[in-house]
């Protein structure tokens, strides 16, 4: 499913091409059953094997038959596998330059525009569920919260100004997360390689990134906790790294900031803080039991996504 956006935005709009994208996304994904799948290819798995061996007599007809059978539910999977792939690169490819229809903000939403169809939970849902594989119908910031109500913003209605900011910022997030899911060049894995560069600001982002916020002070304390050893041979230095760390990690470099400073308290931003999961857990490969063969099929189709876009560039 391939949609030209350039011929047919302006006839219709942002949010419902987005809506009929994530209908189709999850009427896909309600056709397919992931256990019930695997379970009947690996039965095709075990019958194939004893065809091949050469089984006889009425065994062997009633296998063929359903070997025939089962074929066809495992052809249909992998259809459904590649149209999904495709629906999630075209959500992706608009959230990309994510640019829902507003109406002016009224007691601190941002509506959809009244003349216009609004963003709908599905939505919201099935980028959730691309990006983190866990598909909520709002997405929860520090100060905003998207929604299929509009976007709410947590500042005073008098400071337009602030308001203008806090949307900027969370839209650019939603933008930078779906070009790193596409393999575009994105803010995101720009930030992760400039924050690696320096071990010791790694370190301690992770570690702020583990807390609500934290003073110099604090972090000072958790580390002579965790590293104490190490600590005690080196304390001047040691504090001397940390306060380095900070710095680093809060100049004005940095676009969005990873860590901002409050006062004497230093916070993982929003942009940080989805940096490290779509980041980090890219490189840790650590994953639960619970739901391992449906984020390994969403992994193979973000791997998907991502070369076919990669080809695509290669040849313009």
């Amino acid at each position: 499913m391939v949609i030209d956006r350039g011929a047919i935005m302006t006839q219709v709009t942002f949010n419902e091409i987005v809506n009929a994208l994530a209908v189709k996304y999850w009427d896909l994904k309600k056709g397919i059953d992931v256990n019930e799948t695997d379970g009947k290819i690996k039965e095709l798995e075990e019958i194939e094997k004893l065809l091949d061996k050469g089984i006889g007599g009425k065994l062997r007809s009633q296998l063929e038959e359903e070997a025939n059978r089962l074929r066809t539910v495992k052809a249909k999977r992998e259809d459904a596998s590649i149209d999904i792939s495709h629906v999630t690169s075209e959500l992706l490819d608009m959230t990309s330059d994510f640019a829902p229809s507003l109406d002016q903000r009224k007691d601190g939403i941002y509506h959809y525009d009244s003349e216009y169809e609004s963003i709908s939970a599905q939505y919201y849902m099935a980028i959730t569920d691309i990006l983190f594989n866990k598909p909520k119908p709002a997405i929860q910031f520090k100060n905003a919260i998207m929604s299929s109500k509009g976007i709410e913003i947590n500042a005073p209605d008098a400071n337009n100004l602030a308001a203008l900011s806090v949307l900027n910022y969370v839209t650019t997030i939603l933008q930078e997360s779906a070009k790193k899911m596409l393999g575009r060049a994105n803010k995101m894995d720009s930030s992760w390689k400039r924050l690696k560069e320096k071990d010791y600001a790694f370190d301690v982002f992770r570690r702020l990134n583990s807390n609500s916020e934290m003073s110099l002070k604090e972090l000072q304390d958790v580390c002579s906790r965790e590293d104490g050893e190490y600590k005690g041979r080196i304390t001047d230095l040691y504090d001397e790294r940390l306060e380095e760390a900070l710095k680093y990690l809060t100049e004005d470099k940095w676009d969005p900031y990873l860590v901002e400073k409050y006062g004497d308290r230093y916070a993982v931003t929003d942009f940080g803080r989805w940096v490290q999961m779509l980041c980090g857990s890219e490189e840790s490969g650590n994953e639960d039991d619970e739901g391992v063969e449906e984020k390994s099929t969403l992994r193979k189709i973000t791997e998907f996504i991502r070369k076919h876009n990669v080809d695509r560039t290669k040849h313009k």
